[in-house]
């Protein structure tokens, strides 16, 4: 009789020895790999960089956010995450010279400003296509930016990025709202993914 419990306590062992093999086995997705060129460390995430604008309200608004150019591919990505603005409102996005926000319309920020590499006769106040608040007054939306990324992130670091409310987009002009809603200076940030 002991002898048949010592045989069932090392079937259950084997057993369950085997039923902890298989579930480690079907709970990776990737096939088994032995090189350590492929191996992926735990916990290891990919670097990428890009640069950030955290944006301020302008123009006696409440809109905050931030605006993130980055490059994928031969092209740059610009994600657009502004809240704080009116249901359905009609917003346009360009670039000006100086990384500069301190005054209150904006008129610090300098002209429009396009990468080096814009084809010729690219408008400035015209180069990043409309976006439109949701129901809640919010943003969150990602576009390419309309011409290859043959330029580096230096052409756009220390620039600053301004949010307009309107489709119209004009030189900045001291002592008038101007229609800018929210200014921000692009800077290197460090994301992980």
């Amino acid at each position: 009789m002991a002898e048949n419990r010592g045989k069932t306590g090392w079937r259950i062992m084997g057993l369950a020895f085997i039923a902890a093999l298989a579930l480690s086995a079907c709970s990776s997705n990737k096939p088994f790999d032995t090189s350590s060129a492929s191996a992926e460390k735990p916990g290891e995430k990919k670097q990428a960089r890009g640069l950030a604008a955290p944006l301020f309200p302008k123009g006696g608004s409440s809109a905050q956010g931030k605006i993130t150019v980055y490059q994928k591919g031969d092209r740059w990505q610009l994600s657009v995450t502004v809240f704080g603005l009116p249901p359905g409102a009609t917003l346009r996005v360009a670039f000006f010279d100086n990384g500069n926000c301190s005054s209150p319309n904006a008129f610090s920020a300098g002209k429009l400003w396009l990468p080096p590499d814009a084809p010729e006769g690219t408008r400035p106040d015209k180069w990043i296509s409309l976006f439109y608040t949701s129901v809640n007054g919010s943003l969150d939306a990602v576009t390419r930016l309309p011409n290859p990324g043959r330029h580096s992130e230096e052409a756009f670091r220390s620039r600053s990025v301004l949010v307009f409310a309107d489709d119209n987009v004009q030189e900045l002009k001291p002592g008038v709202p101007n229609n800018v809603v929210a200014c921000g200076v692009f800077d290197t940030i460090e994301a992980f993914f």
